[in-house]
């Protein structure tokens, strides 16, 4: 029996695979490594490095594992005091599919004048929390195409080396560039944005030039296909372009749909004048619609196959708008604004609406209304409109590739239901919504930004592969 007993564990052990178990390191002052460049020649696929509260000063390094979590606790800043992991950045990731979160990125600058406080080399990843103050750029990304980007909840503070090729975020040619709920501002001489994906999703966030010399607050070089919802832009007095948003002035993309949306965005211009948008002649749509446009300047420069621009509130004097206080930057809308109750009715046309509203600082709120023009919903709007705050729907996962789960609340339930490209056609008609939960196959769907829509309520969505 014994033997018979030996021979089977012998057994189990050659024909059960080996698994590999993820480890947690910590990085403080008070642990055995006492600084992130300790562990990152340690760290394999799906480890975990969670850095204590402190200020590691001149500690930069590279990143290699895949599915790696970086995270702080606390507030840690990361301050390069002259270091630069190979030249390039505070630190440089190479890895597939990394998370960084909670790390605050100071002081980059190396001789070519792209010191960043993260170099992007690796296949996918997600920057959440994070903040990048004086960096020549705040995060640089190389060529891609089958990469993702997310940016969520990051602040960028006066980026840029002053020569105008640096700039407080820039993506070059990746497969799509997410960026929501952050705040860029303040930036020398570069642009706030910049993203030469193929595909571009700008979310509610504030790009504001303030008091600084930035150019563009968004440049989109090649083109693609583009979408701008939701976002609180300041043009600043001192800014050295003229241009607010650019659009494929550098030659367009010719492998994807080069289609622009700029809908329910608050503009505001400081400076004596100013091109609102500069789109290249090329592009295939242009809608502008529902935003809100404030200051001196002309609306549009260049032309599309396709145009919609009918429908937004254009005042040249900022005051006239009547925002909260335009001075701090405040562009919530006063009861008396002109711009409440305004907006086209987007479920009938142009099926992007907004799911929320910018929380300074770096935040989002939950918008419950698509009345009001403009990146923000006046309080009035409302507590007069919304009657019951759960009355919204939602999609998991976000991203998909293959198969969605929508959640509808009661009050739609048993209306018919479709699913709405970015451009405004539809896509599936999916029936009467008569369960609390639907399962949809988007294995067909092309990779992009989605609206499902059933009776009054909009659920985005972004199909990912």
């Amino acid at each position: 029996m014994n033997k018979l007993v030996d021979r089977f564990i012998i057994v189990l052990l050659v024909c059960t695979p080996f698994i590999a178990f993820a480890n947690t390191y910590r990085v403080g002052a008070t642990r055995t490594y006492t600084v992130p460049s300790a562990v990152s020649p340690l760290v394999n696929n799906g480890d975990t490095v969670l850095i204590d509260a402190g200020e590691y000063v001149g500690d930069v390094c590279s990143w290699r594992a895949n599915n790696l979590l970086l995270r702080g606790e606390g507030l840690v800043i990361l301050r390069a005091n002259g270091k630069a992991a190979e030249q390039k950045a505070i630190w440089v990731v190479k890895g597939n599919d990394c998370v960084i979160d909670g790390i605050d990125f100071r002081d980059c600058a190396v001789p070519d004048r792209n010191g960043a406080g993260i170099r992007v080399e690796g296949t996918n990843i997600t920057v959440q929390r994070c903040a990048f103050r004086k960096n020549q750029d705040g995060i640089l990304a190389g060529d891609n195409r089958t990469s993702t980007i997310t940016v969520e909840y990051c602040e960028f503070d006066r980026s840029g080396a002053g020569d105008g090729l640096s700039h407080a975020i820039y993506v070059n040619h990746v497969r799509r560039f997410i960026f929501r709920y952050n705040y860029s501002h303040g930036t020398l001489v570069g642009h706030e944005f910049k993203s030469r994906a193929l595909e571009t999703f700008i979310a509610y966030n504030r790009i504001s030039n303030e008091d600084g010399t930035g150019s563009r607050n968004i440049d989109l070089p090649n083109g693609g296909t583009s979408v701008i919802i939701g976002n609180v832009i300041q043009h600043g007095p001192n800014a050295e372009n003229g241009n607010v948003i650019g659009y494929g002035l550098e030659g367009m993309v010719d492998t994807v749909a080069n289609n622009l949306t700029v809908a329910y965005n608050t503009i505001v211009n400081e400076r004596s004048s100013a091109t609102f948008i500069r789109a290249d002649t090329n592009t295939k749509i242009l809608r502008l619609v529902n935003n809100l446009i404030a200051g001196n300047g002309t609306l549009l420069i260049g032309d599309a196959a396709d145009v919609d621009t009918l429908h937004n509130l254009r005042s040249m004097r900022i005051a006239d708008v009547m925002f909260t206080n335009a001075a701090q930057y405040d562009y919530r809308l006063l009861e008396t604004s002109p711009a409440r109750l305004a907006a086209l009715d987007v479920w009938n046309d142009l099926q992007v609406t907004p799911t929320y509203s910018y929380r300074h600082v770096t935040g989002r709120t939950e918008r419950r209304t698509a009345r009001d023009l403009g990146a923000y919903e006046s309080d009035k709007t409302a507590s007069v409109d919304v009657t019951n705050e759960t009355d919204i729907g939602s999609v998991t996962p976000l991203p998909a590739s293959s198969f969605i789960t929508l959640h509808l609340p009661m009050s739609v339930r048993g209306l018919p239901s479709s699913v709405i490209g970015v451009d405004g056609r539809t896509i599936a008609m999916l029936g009467i919504a008569a369960e609390e939960d639907l399962r949809i196959n988007v294995q067909a769907y092309p990779p992009g930004l989605y609206t499902i829509v059933c009776g009054r309520v909009n659920v985005p969505f972004i199909v990912a592969r």
